[in-house]
């Protein structure tokens, strides 16, 4: 009796602590789990603080200027700058993309000016864009896509070519109520 008391005993407490052993076992992979959850939800957190940021809306940014200040339509209120594209068409446009910043003449696309040492960032209704001379900031001034043109640092000077204070997107020039020279025979 008293070796099978022993021998009850003695599996009762190896049963115990080979259960013991697995709890530890089975708590280990919930903790590795749990932190491999928080690395996972740490890795998602860092990426959102970089948003990608969409460089279509600024592919082809086209030279308009003011027609009527006091018009809330912005279609009306804005218009091609006559003077830089119908009479001395000496307006540069604007081609944005990941791997070039090009300030292109109006009329002749074999004036340009390429840089592939630039960086951007988009700050609220700002892209910046940075060149090593300068610093190009297009800011969304209406709810359309109307971008106000500040250059800081070092002015560009092109041959044959000047920057417009106001551009906006090629695709809608269609839609400005001055958006081509008309007659005009200049």
């Amino acid at each position: 009796m008293k070796n099978t008391f022993l021998f009850i005993a003695v599996f009762t407490a190896f049963t115990f602590s080979c259960s013991k052993d697995n709890k530890e076992t089975i708590e280990n992979p919930a903790t590795n789990s749990d932190n491999k959850t928080e690395l996972k939800a740490a890795e998602k957190t860092n990426s959102k603080e970089e948003p990608t940021i969409n460089l279509s809306e600024y592919s082809k940014l086209t030279p308009i200027e003011i027609k009527d200040s006091k018009q809330k339509d912005v279609f009306k209120k804005y218009g091609i700058e006559f003077g830089g594209v119908c009479y001395s068409c000496d307006l540069a446009i604007f081609k944005i993309n990941k791997e070039s910043f090009e300030i292109i003449e109006l009329c002749n696309e074999k004036n340009i000016h390429s840089y592939k040492d630039f960086s951007y960032e988009k700050n609220g209704n700002s892209l910046k864009i940075k060149t090593p001379e300068s610093t190009f900031i297009f800011t969304q001034v209406e709810n359309e896509p109307i971008y106000q043109l500040k250059i800081e640092g070092q002015k560009p000077e092109f041959k044959n070519m000047r920057i417009s204070e106001f551009y906006t997107q090629e695709s809608l020039l269609e839609k400005f109520e001055e958006h081509d020279c008309g007659d005009f025979q200049g």
